[in-house]
């Protein structure tokens, strides 16, 4: 996304370019990517469900879940990870990890929450 140009995209080409191990070249796309102005998204929805998790647990009912998200709009926060600033349809990396975490991670608790 962003036309090729994010930071960790970047990172990991501009490293890869001197010829360096392609895993010290992801490392450092990564690190772009714990940047705020880069990858606060995902830091956030990483926290959010912590949360959620330390919260209610991990057999999470639908009521509770309501519940939760709605505590989280009504303190006038966002539910983080819904929604794109540039893509203004189903975002294909999320159908990729989802077709991936059905089949390989169907039993994990976290997923189960949001699966529903």
């Amino acid at each position: 996304d962003h036309e090729g140009g994010n930071v960790s995209a970047h990172t990991t080409h501009l490293v890869g370019s001197a010829l360096s191990d392609p895993y010290l070249s992801f490392a450092a796309g990564m690190n772009g990517l714990a940047g705020p102005l880069h990858g606060l998204a995902n830091q956030e929805v990483l926290l959010w469900l912590t949360k959620l998790r330390s919260d209610i647990g991990d057999d999470v009912t639908e009521d509770q879940l309501k519940e939760f998200i709605w505590k989280t709009l009504k303190s006038g926060q966002v539910v983080p990870g819904y929604g794109h600033a540039v893509l203004r349809k189903t975002d294909p990396r999320y159908t990729c990890q989802r077709e991936f975490a059905l089949k390989h991670l169907p039993d994990d608790k976290m997923f189960k929450n949001w699966v529903r």
